[in-house]
Order: C-alpha cells, then sequence, then structure tokens
C-alpha cells in the first residue's frame, strides 16, 4: 500500500518579491512529487496563493468582498501555472477547493476520502485549496486545512513548506503551523516544517 504524503504550500514559498508566481520553484516542487510517485508515494498539495496572486489586480485594502474577489481571479493563475508546470513532468493534477461543509457530515467526510482515493489510485495529484470565494478562511488557514485533510486520509505524513517571513496575504503564520503539525501528531501522523525554498526539500524530508 501506498505512503499517503500531505504537503502545504504556503504563499511566501511560490512568490517573488514581485508577487509574481515563481515557476522555477514551482517546477522544482513537480519534480520531487513526480520522483515521489515513482518511488510508491501518493502526494496530495494543499497550495495557498490565490489571494496573494490576485492582489496583483484587486485593491485588498478594503472589505473582504475584495479578498474574495483577489481568491477567484489568483486561482485560475495559480491552478493554471501548477498544471503546466506539473504536465512537463508527466504529472495529471485535480483541482479540489474546499469549506468547512465539506467535513461536516459523516456523509460528506467519506464523498471526499472516495474521491481522493480514486485520484491515488489513478497516480493524480490533488491540488487542493480553500474556496475563499464562496467561504473566505473558513478553516483560519489552509494549515489547518491541511492538518484536516491529513487526519481523515490516515496520512503517513504532513510537510508544512514555509519560509522564516511568511507572506502579507497569509491567515496564520507560525501559530497554525505549530497548532496543525500538533493536530496531526496526536494522530500518530509524522509532521514538519521546512523551508521551501532549500532545493529537493521535500525528498530530503520524506526520505
Amino acid at each position: 500500500m501506498k505512503k499517503i504524503i500531505v504537503v502545504k504550500i504556503g504563499s511566501s514559498v511560490l512568490f517573488t518579491r514581485r508577487n509574481k508566481l515563481d515557476e522555477f520553484r514551482i517546477a522544482q516542487i513537480a519534480s520531487q512529487v513526480k520522483k515521489l510517485q515513482d518511488l510508491e508515494f501518493s502526494v496530495v498539495l494543499i497550495v495557498s496563493g490565490a489571494v496573494a496572486y490576485g492582489a496583483n489586480f484587486v485593491d485588498l485594502s478594503g472589505s473582504q468582498i475584495e479578498r474574495r474577489a483577489a481568491a477567484g481571479i489568483g486561482q485560475i493563475f495559480l491552478t493554471s501555472t501548477f498544471d503546466n508546470q506539473f504536465h512537463q513532468k508527466n504529472v495529471q493534477i485535480a483541482q479540489l477547493l474546499l469549506t468547512k461543509k465539506n467535513f461536516e457530515s459523516k456523509n460528506d467526510k467519506c464523498s471526499l476520502v472516495n474521491i481522493f482515493n480514486h485520484y491515488m489510485k489513478k497516480n493524480i495529484v490533488s491540488f487542493v485549496n480553500e474556496n475563499d470565494v464562496v467561504s473566505l478562511n473558513s478553516f483560519n488557514g489552509n494549515d489547518y486545512l491541511a492538518a484536516q485533510i491529513g487526519t481523515l486520509l490516515h496520512a503517513d505524513q504532513l510537510i508544512i513548506l514555509s519560509t522564516m517571513q511568511g507572506s502579507a496575504y497569509g491567515v496564520g503564520g507560525a501559530k497554525s503551523k505549530l497548532e496543525a503539525v500538533d493536530m496531526v501528531r496526536q494522530k500518530n501522523i509524522r509532521a514538519a516544517i521546512v523551508d521551501g525554498k532549500i532545493k529537493d526539500i521535500l525528498l530530503k524530508t520524506v526520505l
């Protein structure tokens, strides 16, 4: 049976100083995911950055509706860029945009597990984000969403890719990352917070 690795990628890992998506970094992540697949690991990605990229087009100094609008714009660019880079490594991704409602009932959670398992059986990488357009920050950030998914899937490991400086558009910060790690460790899931800009850090953390 394949081991399941849940990887949360923070906005600070994915963007340049000019707030543009770092395609070189995303290509490196894609290469590592491909190598893990070749080694019989299943990988699930929780990817932040939709609001951050959308901030290039929407003024975020206003109300929450502006952040929701930014998320809708940014998610398209985020998904397209990941799809392009992963496609070049012969890795297929599938997008899942989730809200808390997907975790509320036993049937909802069962449905979610089924689609994750279906993708993993087909060696497809689930590309997950919170659906901020309809439910902004319902999980209080993707760190908690990643922990919930890791727990739901009985994952073998949760890896949070971050940077020391963080992102101006992030939600949780260090506190949420530590709490997410604690949540999954209570379920006997290995967990680590690592610098996502270190070369081959995923491989070094898993293997």
